[in-house]
């Protein structure tokens, strides 16, 4: 049996949390409180105005803007007994608090280059004057230089959050952190914008740094840490920040200095002088909470809100001209373009500035709720909680924000849904009324020039209406709800950046893995499809072992089981001429929480609809592989059931080739299919393309055959009868029944025909063949009854990737005939367990000559059978984690190795 390595994702975030916490009691304890100093050795305010981050300075955006008077009430108002602020790169804010008499610490937070590793570190730097300021700013281009000085004049320095760091290096290892062991002797184990899994990664390899380690590196690399003022005898202070850019956490994280006879010592030396002496004897001791990213999404969020009230254009020509990639620059121009749009609609700044306003205490004035409109009225609530949780413990701050912006998201969603439908009738008409795969194709485009695109070009193209008109509408709910899936999104995206390194750090140090598990999206199950029924299976299989995955659909009335997440859709939408298929609308951010919170490191797709996006958005948000199944060959599909011409097929050809290549592997059903996408067509590098399989079910119950006259008058035992059960649809070959059937009764007149299943093409499928016998949709019971009662299953199918309802046969002993195409060939040996044709004529001469060789009938049932053998639950989904990196172990094997 197969069973999952990896711990669940809740036993794996509290393990980290309660083995953190166990640390900062352990700490606390460590200094009389009553000779201690608080201090949060890691804040911003707005000297902090050239960002590190590429975007920020393409945009011309500093990292915030707060007043240096406002962040030092924050300070004391937390608690804290000694001021510092560690701008980037310079210490003007201290300079002028000290001017102004307070007593500060100097600080600043400098960016250093490590040239071997293309690496930018940061180094928080205490107790420098202004004139070593500009030589520590010359020698921040040499990492080495720069600690090698700051050791000379005794200048203190702790490196902060050690595992995030800023580098277009993809090579970054473990072994970087033994030259830091060697060049720092102080690290910032806890910060307050990162989450536990890091603190707790750091805490595990600072306290494994002992003398006979740094003394094996400094052979290794080189290097003296007494050039930096470390000394491998010396165990490494460890320290704590809030790291608070935006003036609503500083002071709640940070560290306790012990201070010997403090009371008296306070009399007369300033608390930043002794601040400074505990910094470099190292007596200092991390406080506070450490979180997960629903700090950094707040802080963000208030950036965010921020941005878009002050934002000014960076100018095209400023950002073309811009260090960087070509892809940074268009997404800097289109957040520009995004931002400046959101400055001209007064409705959207005023409530962006509510946001502000609210995450800093501030409630919206009264007049305001009364005057909204209704479908806003629950926005404004949302605020009033916020502002009024600012005044409650920072706790409860931080979970009412983040529900709020949860409430938030999913309300401005459904309100969008509900004006698109109500505002743009004729853009609802088009897509669901009347849209077919044909209709679609053809106005899937977009005009190239933009005053068409905007202000209508009376063609018909995607929109179908006046985008100007539409975007009236939707303009403040999308652009608020792009401001609050910003924040989530790049709060995550930070703290996951390094997400390989991360993986990588953890087997370096040994302890603290994350888990290995896949979250599996689609768009259908528990609906009446193939692709239901095999996926169906396959979480089947993956309850039976336990395995580490787990599916997640959008689905209004099925309900969670192990292994089965389900989030209610914002909407839902059919499309009558694409079947019966019901697409449903997910809320991105719920799926993305539940992603989170199932500790998931990688994701699954296995359809096209809403979930590949969603499956997409996780991947850029979370920084994870990410995979698609293929179980539709869409080219296919369109061949069969469109008229579409070549150069319309190639459109979506094109369209498909874009989005398998955004994944990190797919997997297909068969060979051919292997083929056309690992071919000049489709581009997809071989080691991408995985070949998998479906598996069968166990059967799970006595499969009692069908009487042939329960089903046809006049029928007996003898009576030969061919059966199919599909999706009644055109693509599925069904309409080509009537002339196989009708060819195969000249030679066999009493030959019948049993049909289960329904779909779109049954009413033309049954006056075609008033003679068969239709079922309609049945159970998995009944069915199993006629496979193993009537005598040859017809699957006239050139579609389908795989086949499953040829093992469904196969596993109750009834031969197959089919096509000799993609699927079906791989499963079918011809001759022994079924028969491959070519053509209709063909098809109906195999009918002919299976009912005239009757006594090959037992044996060929037998050899149905045995093939089923070969598809089972259990190899296939090993295969299947292996080339999706997940690691599973034989339980069986090892008990048996173990004995």
């Amino acid at each position: 049996m197969l069973n999952r390595i990896s711990l669940e994702h809740s036993s794996f975030r509290d393990e980290l949390h309660a083995e953190f916490n166990r640390y900062l009691m352990v700490e606390a304890a460590r200094f009389p409180r009553a000779e201690s100093l608080r201090i949060d050795f890691h804040c911003h305010d707005h000297n902090s105005d050239v960002p590190d981050e590429l975007w920020g300075r393409i945009l011309r955006l500093p990292e915030t803007w707060l007043k240096t008077g406002k962040l030092v009430k924050c300070l004391q108002g937390n608690g804290s007994d000694v001021l510092t602020i560690t701008n980037h790169n310079n210490a003007r804010s201290c300079w002028k608090l000290l001017e102004k008499g307070h007593d500060v610490l100097p600080a600043a937070e400098f960016t250093c280059f490590f040239s071997e590793y293309d690496l930018y570190v940061h180094v928080l730097t205490y107790g420098f004057t202004p004139a070593q300021e500009a030589i520590l700013n010359r020698k921040r281009g040499d990492i080495y230089e720069f600690l090698r000085y700051t050791a000379e004049h005794d200048i203190p320095v702790i490196l902060p959050h050690p595992l995030y760091f800023y580098t277009t290096n993809p090579g970054i290892s473990p072994e970087l952190f033994e030259k830091l062991a060697l060049m720092f002797q102080r690290f910032e184990v806890l910060n307050g914008q990162r989450d536990v899994w890091q603190s707790v990664l750091t805490l595990h390899w600072a306290q494994g740094l002992n003398e006979e380690k740094l003394q094996r590196y400094s052979r290794k690399h080189h290097l003296n840490p007494a050039d930096f003022g470390v000394s491998p005898l010396r165990t490494k202070t460890l320290t704590g920040g809030s790291d608070d850019h935006m003036g609503m956490f500083a002071g709640q994280c940070g560290s306790y200095l012990w201070v010997p006879n403090l009371a008296q010592r306070r009399q007369h030396t300033p608390l930043s002088r002794l601040a400074l002496e505990a910094l470099r004897a190292g007596h200092a001791a991390p406080f506070g909470d450490v979180g997960e990213n629903q700090k950094l999404t707040i802080a963000l969020l208030d950036y965010f809100s921020q941005i878009a009230t002050r934002i000014e254009d960076p100018g095209l020509l400023r950002m073309m001209f811009h260090r960087g990639e070509l892809e940074d620059k268009v997404a800097c121009f289109a957040i520009a373009n995004a931002l400046l749009e959101m400055k001209k609609h007064k409705k959207t700044q005023l409530f962006i500035a509510y946001v502000h306003d609210a995450l800093h205490g501030k409630k919206p004035d009264w007049m305001i709720r009364w005057n909204v409109s209704s479908d806003f009225r629950f926005c404004v609530m949302q605020l009033e909680k916020i502002a009024e949780s600012r005044k409650q413990s920072p706790e409860r701050f931080v979970a009412t924000v983040n529900e709020a912006i949860a409430e938030l998201f999913t309300g401005l969603n459904k309100l969008m849904i509900k004006r698109l439908r109500n505002a743009a009738p004729a853009f609802g008409n088009m897509l669901l009324d009347d849209l077919s795969t044909e209709s679609l194709t053809r106005r899937f485009e977009i005009p190239s020039q933009v005053s068409a695109l905007l202000f209508g070009s009376g063609g018909k193209n995607l929109s179908g209406v006046n985008v100007k008109d539409l975007l009236d509408n939707l303009m403040f709910p999308a652009l608020v709800s792009l401001v609050l899936a910003g924040a989530q999104v790049a709060s995550t995206r930070v703290l996951y950046k390094n997400r390989a390194f991360l993986n990588e750090f953890a087997g370096h140090v040994g302890r603290s893995h994350h888990p290995q598990r896949a979250l599996y999206l689609t768009d259908t199950l528990r609906d009446k499809n193939g692709v239901s029924n095999s996926l169906s299976g396959k979480l089947a299989a993956i309850q039976r072992s336990d395995l580490p995955v787990d599916f997640l659909i959008c689905h209004a009335d099925a309900a969670a089981e192990p292994h089965l997440h389900v989030v209610k859709p914002l909407a839902e939408f059919s499309f009558p001429k694409l079947g019966e298929q019901t697409f449903r609308v997910p809320d991105v951010l719920e799926i993305a929480r539940a992603f989170y919170r199932g500790g998931y490191d990688r994701v699954v797709c296995s359809t096209e609809g809403p979930m590949v996006l969603v499956a997409l958005f996780l991947k850029y948000m979370f920084n994870v592989p990410t995979y698609f199944f293929m179980h539709t060959d869409w080219i296919d599909f369109v061949k069969h059931t469109t008229d579409l011409n070549q150069h319309e097929r190639d459109r979506i050809r094109r369209l498909l080739r874009a989005l398998y290549h955004q994944f990190d592997g797919v997997f297909v059903l068969n060979s051919d299919h292997r083929e056309w996408l690992t071919g000049h067509q489709m581009g997809l590098p071989e080691n991408k393309v995985h070949l998998t399989a479906h598996h069968t079910e166990p059967v799970g119950f006595n499969s009692v055959p069908v009487r042939k006259s329960e089903l046809i008058a006049g029928a007996t035992e003898h009576t030969p009868v061919l059966f199919t059960a599909c999706r009644i649809s055109k693509e599925k070959g069904v309409l080509e029944l009537p002339e196989i059937y009708r060819k195969a009764r000249l030679a066999i007149p009493d030959l019948k025909l049993v049909i289960a299943g329904s779909g779109p093409a049954e009413s033309e499928l049954r006056k075609a063949l008033p003679e068969a016998s239709f079922l309609g949709w049945i159970s998995r019971e009944r069915l199993a009854q006629l496979y193993a009662g009537l005598d040859l299953f017809v699957f006239p199918s050139q579609f389908d990737t795989f086949g499953n309802v040829v093992l469904e046969a196969f596993s109750h002993g009834m031969p197959v005939l089919a096509y000799n195409c993609k699927g079906p060939k791989d499963i079918i040996q011809h001759g022994r367990n079924g028969y491959l044709v070519n053509n209709i004529d063909e098809m109906s001469a195999q009918i002919v000559a299976h009912f005239n060789d009757r006594e090959r009938h037992t044996a060929m049932r037998r050899e149905a059978h045995k093939r089923v053998a070969d598809y089972q639950a259990e190899p296939i989904m090993r295969q299947f984690l292996h080339d999706m990196g997940l690691t599973v172990v034989d339980a069986e094997a090892e008990q048996r190795s173990a004995a």
